[in-house]
């Protein structure tokens, strides 16, 4: 009963933004977008049954490009639940519904990784966002990964932070049970349905949404390819570094 009552109110909240970003958003300032996309994303995660936590807040930099490990969609909500930016998908997600219309509205830049042209053209908006002082937001791993598990960075897009001379703020995502052990029930991986994945986490009582801002990277003096590997580095070994301080018996 519990799941079916989250279901409907998760449908209502996303068609009301569908409304509410085809009528209204195109009248109101960027500030008003910005607030109602943190409001909107927040109430998702707490419709979804999850609590948010984030550590050292005070390290986000108001000019960034923001990297973080993938574990779910929820990943994006709870980013957008504390700061705005442009996000930066694989192209799939374009498609999905609702989501992939919601996404375009609040500037989305879908990437095409197997097209050299589509990388290009990604690269250039992400270099306009950029220099229009835009925070961008993306996750080079290209796709999700079981917690505990993180897959090689791709190098390309950290390229617009090299052309523009800003710092990488890199992100630790982490979903924790009470106890301190992961929430399985977020992993989006392998052949998982957006349904299904709503379903688990739906039934899984208690998930704390954990989001840690890491010190920002300079990139001055690094190649793209080494800014992907120690960012890579940073964050695993910050996921690392938490999983151990939990308490006895969790992981």
């Amino acid at each position: 009963m519990l799941r079916c009552f989250r279901t409907i109110r998760l449908a209502l909240h996303a068609l009301a933004a569908v409304f509410y970003c085809g009528v209204v958003y195109p009248f109101i300032s960027q500030t008003a977008k910005d607030r109602y996309v943190r409001r909107w994303s927040s109430r998702l995660m707490a419709i979804a049954g999850v609590t948010m936590r984030i550590n050292h807040p005070e390290r986000i930099a108001p000019r960034s490009l923001i990297v973080s490990n993938h574990v779910s969609w929820l990943d994006i909500f709870l980013i957008y639940s504390h700061l705005n930016g442009h996000f930066i998908a694989k192209s799939t997600m374009a498609d999905w519904p609702v989501m992939g219309y919601l996404g375009r509205k609040v500037g989305t830049l879908y990437l095409d990784r197997s097209s050299g042209r589509n990388l290009k053209e990604t690269l250039g908006r992400l270099v306009g966002n950029l220099n229009a002082e835009e925070r961008c937001i993306f996750f080079p791993e290209g796709t999700t990964a079981p917690q505990g598990n993180m897959l090689p960075f791709h190098p390309n897009l950290f390229e617009g932070a090299i052309q523009v001379n800003l710092p990488i703020q890199p992100f630790a995502i982490r979903y924790l049970m009470p106890d301190g052990t992961y929430a399985d029930a977020v992993d989006f991986t392998g052949d998982i349905s957006m349904q299904e994945s709503m379903k688990r986490i739906f039934n899984a009582e208690g998930i704390i949404a954990e989001l840690t801002v890491l010190p920002a990277i300079l990139p001055e003096g690094r190649t793209r390819r080494e800014l992907a590997q120690d960012t890579r580095s940073i964050i695993e070994t910050a996921i690392t570094t938490l999983s151990n301080h939990q308490t006895p018996g969790t992981r």
